[in-house]
């Protein structure tokens, strides 16, 4: 099994489950380890009616009553992250299943690049969306292209651009929690976002050194990502850590088609369970290890909110 809890008033409040909703993205980093090399688009649940809606359900009988995870970590609330690949590229399909998760009962968060979130959306999403999420790795251009942070027309979320989503999602959510993602790699590595973060104060900046799945593109030593985070010594207070070794089997993450799944060793793919909507949320998540004393040490290094 894994999980990942994550605490923003009390300590062990929130069951994270991280819902990959799509394979898709509008983007190509070249980092991305949300790719699926034996799963076919046509499988995705979000292309089956009532596939979506099933699966969360099936989470809620299990996650959202009492049972053996909750029972050794004494969760309280179960926390719905909706990721991808860029889950809104799927419109009104993604929409539709924040809204009925949290008519289960999930309290929900979603992980975005931000290219879909425009006003319009943001003034339906933002006031149930407990957490939102922005990955940005720089604002450079130059750079986001050699990463992959482009769609094809080489568009991209600018500073200007970013501010004025993460302002907005405040006005429309005084009580939400905003943070964003950067992934710290070779192209970035040298770059600096101080005088953009300092400008928007997320609640959260959580820093990821680049993780080798598939394989070892644009990673770095971790000089160079301990140099990037010291670069950023001034922003200390908001900042989250997350080495390789955090990331290893200290989540609790399931792929498009609905199957619980992990990181293996750097660059040999995943572990993934049978289908949750076939075998049932206790026998798939038992089929993906679950790292104990991983996750109590990001809970005593890291006692905020972490996503």
């Amino acid at each position: 099994m894994t999980a990942l809890i994550s605490a923003t008033h009390t300590a062990n409040t929130d069951l994270v489950i991280n819902f990959h909703m799509t394979e898709s993205c509008n983007y190509q980093c070249s980092y991305c380890y949300a790719t699926w090399d034996d799963l076919e688009a046509k499988n995705e649940l979000h292309r089956l009616s009532g596939q979506v809606e099933s699966l969360l359900q099936n989470l809620a009988d299990y996650f959202l009553r009492p049972n053996p995870l909750q029972a050794e970590m004494g969760y309280q609330n179960v926390r719905l992250n909706f990721a991808g690949g860029e889950p809104m590229l799927l419109g009104q399909r993604f929409l539709d299943a924040v809204t009925f998760a949290n008519q289960l009962g999930f309290r929900t968060s979603l992980i975005t690049n931000g290219h879909y979130l425009t006003d319009d959306i943001l003034y339906e999403l933002a006031p149930s969306l407990d957490v939102l999420g922005i990955s940005y790795d720089t604002a450079d251009h130059a750079l986001a292209q050699s990463i992959g942070r482009v769609d094809r027309k080489k568009r991209w979320i600018d500073a200007e651009q970013l501010m004025q989503m993460c302002a907005r999602y405040r006005s429309l959510n005084p009580t939400g929690t905003l943070k964003l993602n950067t992934v710290v790699n070779s192209v970035n590595c040298n770059d600096s976002l101080l005088d953009l973060i300092n400008e928007i104060q997320p609640n959260k900046w959580k820093l990821l050194r680049v993780l080798p799945v598939h394989d070892h593109q644009l990673t770095i030593t971790q000089a160079e990502y301990q140099a990037y985070i010291q670069r950023h010594a001034a922003l200390s207070s908001i900042i989250v850590e997350e080495d390789n070794d955090a990331m290893t089997h200290t989540y609790l993450m399931i792929n498009p088609e609905g199957r619980f799944y992990q990181n293996s060793d750097a660059g040999s793919g995943y572990i993934v369970s049978d289908s949750i909507l076939t075998a049932g949320v206790e026998q798939a998540l038992s089929q993906v290890p679950f790292n104990v004393s991983g996750f109590k040490q990001r809970y005593q290094l890291i006692p905020a909110l972490v996503l």
